[in-house]
């Protein structure tokens, strides 16, 4: 009789679910609050204040050891590219490196993560000071010795690949050599595949710097063969794209090199990095003048173009290095081919 009386428990209605679901979501987004504390409070009262006053406060957030939780971190790293900027700004360059050694934040995350804050922080730099290259090699230096103390190998590899760069943009071709040269027997041991996609393209750079037509073909050619293996992000395929058009010219196939050049120029202009698709319409229209320039040559000499024809050519050359220093017209053939 008594088991006939018990009854199952109701099921809840749906809008006592709701309500359940929306009590647990405060109490999740409380205990997100609780786990930043004030530093957000702290980072908000940055962004108000000048680069000198930054400074103070990204200093005492990241020093902070007592907010360890997941939004917290994340609160944490935005704050370590704030006052890598707000270093830039006041031209502080010798304190970012300070920054990146004895700064706890960098030892309460993984090494990998730790990697990815380092090399961002290196793009931050170069964005900023893109002309203080002898500031971007030193601060690469200091962070490639502080790798080697700590062994980690993998993010002083990759601050290698920004040190060979930085050097083929000095022109010190014959020190970019050794590094990279050195860099790509341990990569190929450890078959990093997207590093020597960017090392071996950075190799063909040197090679076509120090005139070394073959090898930089052949650096190119190896850089192509590991991106065909993994997935290249459309800005790095543009740079090679770029780097092949600039071979083929110097070989005198400019048909292929306005073929690569366009190739470049489309996925760039899809970027909307109009300071690096500009240079490639321009090197495309001067491929097809060059090309045209070369065939009529031929033809002359066989007695079947005028004067006047090579003329028209020669001047279309000189035109399109007359407007090498103004873009406008280079900018709305851009904005003709996007309507």
């Amino acid at each position: 009789m008594t088991d006939a009386m018990e009854v199952e428990p109701t099921p809840p209605t749906e809008e006592e679910t709701k309500e359940t679901q929306t009590e647990e979501m405060q109490q999740d987004t409380e205990a997100e609050e609780e786990d930043v504390g004030p530093l957000s409070e702290w980072a908000d009262d940055a962004s108000a204040k000048p680069p000198a006053d930054q400074i103070t406060i990204f200093k005492k957030i990241l020093n902070d050891t007592e907010y360890l939780g997941p939004k917290a971190m994340s609160l944490k790293e935005r704050c370590v590219y704030d006052l890598t900027t707000a270093y830039c700004k006041t031209e502080a360059f010798d304190q970012i490196v300070t920054l990146l050694q004895k700064t706890q934040f960098l030892d309460q995350i993984t090494k990998s993560k730790c990697a990815k804050v380092v090399r961002a922080v290196l793009e931050v730099v170069c964005t900023l000071a893109p002309t203080q290259l002898e500031m971007q090699a030193d601060i690469c230096q200091s962070i490639i010795e502080w790798c080697t103390r700590e062994k980690r190998s993998f993010l002083r590899q990759r601050v290698e690949a920004k040190l060979a760069s930085i050097l083929v943009q000095q022109k010190s071709f014959k020190q970019a050599l050794e590094l990279v040269d050195r860099l790509l027997g341990e990569l190929k041991k450890l078959d990093d595949k997207q590093l020597l996609v960017e090392t071996h393209l950075q190799e063909s750079k040197i090679h076509f710097g120090l005139r070394n037509t073959p090898k930089a073909k052949a650096a190119l050619t190896a850089s192509r063969t590991c991106a065909n293996a993994i997935y290249v992000s459309p800005s790095l395929q543009a740079t090679i794209d770029k780097m092949s058009g600039t071979l083929h010219c110097e070989e005198g196939d400019y048909n292929t090199a306005h073929s690569y050049f366009l190739e470049a120029f489309e996925q760039l202009d899809q970027l909307n990095d109009q300071e690096r698709a500009v240079p490639c319409l321009k090197y495309m229209m001067l491929c097809r003048i060059l090309d045209s320039l070369t065939k009529a040559l031929q033809l002359s000499a066989k007695g079947g173009v005028g004067k006047l024809h090579l003329c028209v050519c020669v001047y279309c050359c000189a035109s399109l290095f007359s407007i090498s220093n103004t873009d406008l017209k280079i900018r709305r053939q851009i904005g003709q081919f996007r309507g």
